[in-house]
């Protein structure tokens, strides 16, 4: 990745920023420099990459494909303010999945000659192996409340918003089951295909804060807490479950009990 981003700047960026995140984790005394260092690649490589990458062909896939794998992390990491403004942290994060989705159109075309190069062993296999669109939906799950939450809405909602939680809710069921059949060892891989596959007008629902999608966001933040082996995702269940509360109105706030539960539960002293 380092050789290649000798010729990409966007992605030396991306990589310096990723790199000045993790050292302001590691030396508390020098924590402002580096996190404006975060700031400051973090910002350019964005930037960069808006102005370079209109087109992915055989020269720059590679290039592009390793962007994606730092700007996840780091655009989560980077944004994580657990008692932070509400409203605005979910903008951010939807900025984060709008980023995220953007990527995958312009690199779909290359997925397979990627798998068959070096870069391969970046996908795990929980997800290499999966047919996301056409996995079968597992019989039994523990999102239970989600599936009631599913069938007792089905008459409140309109179809298209129905739909876009159905497959939604859905989508989670698959990724939890994948996740349950690696446990907590499991990549980052399944948190992103959540963002590759929800539909567009579930991400407007979630942009205009409709509480179906809050309270289907909330169970999406519970596999952040069980991916404990990665230090940049510390913290992103905990300010799901914040902008969930605050923006979900009470009447509706019984639907949250269990990520809630499921996220202080990963939080604890006695769990860790």
């Amino acid at each position: 990745m380092i050789n290649i981003a000798f010729e990409f700047p966007f992605l030396m960026q991306a990589v310096l920023a990723l790199a000045a995140l993790h050292l302001s984790r590691l030396d508390q005394s020098l924590k402002e420099d580096y996190v404006r260092q975060v700031e400051f690649h973090h910002n350019a490589a964005l930037s960069q990459f808006r102005n370079e990458i209109h087109n992915v062909e055989e020269f720059n896939f590679q290039a592009v494909l390793f962007f994606t794998f730092v700007m996840f992390p780091l655009s989560w990491a980077f944004r994580i303010h657990p008692q932070g403004d509400p409203e605005y942290m979910l903008d951010s994060i939807i900025q984060n999945i709008n980023l995220t989705r953007s990527t995958r159109p312009l690199v779909i075309k290359f997925y397979q000659p990627m798998l068959h190069s070096e870069i391969g062993r970046l996908v795990p296999r929980e997800t290499r192996e999966i047919d996301w669109e056409h996995e079968p939906r597992p019989a039994e799950t523990e999102l239970i409340q989600l599936r009631i939450f599913s069938e007792a809405t089905q008459h409140v909602y309109p179809p298209d918003i129905n739909e876009a939680y159905t497959k939604a809710i859905q989508l989670l069921e698959k990724i939890f089951a994948a996740s349950s059949r690696v446990g907590t060892a499991h990549s980052d891989s399944l948190l992103k295909i959540w963002a590759h596959f929800i539909t567009p007008r579930f991400l407007e629902l979630l942009t205009d804060r409709q509480p179906g999608a809050l309270i289907i966001f909330a169970h999406y933040g519970v596999l952040f807490c069980r991916t404990r082996n990665y230090w940049f995702f510390e913290g992103v269940a905990q300010q799901i479950l914040h902008i969930t509360d605050v923006l979900v109105p009470s009447e509706s706030k019984s639907w949250l009990v269990w990520p809630r539960e499921q996220i202080e539960a990963a939080s604890s002293p006695v769990s860790v």
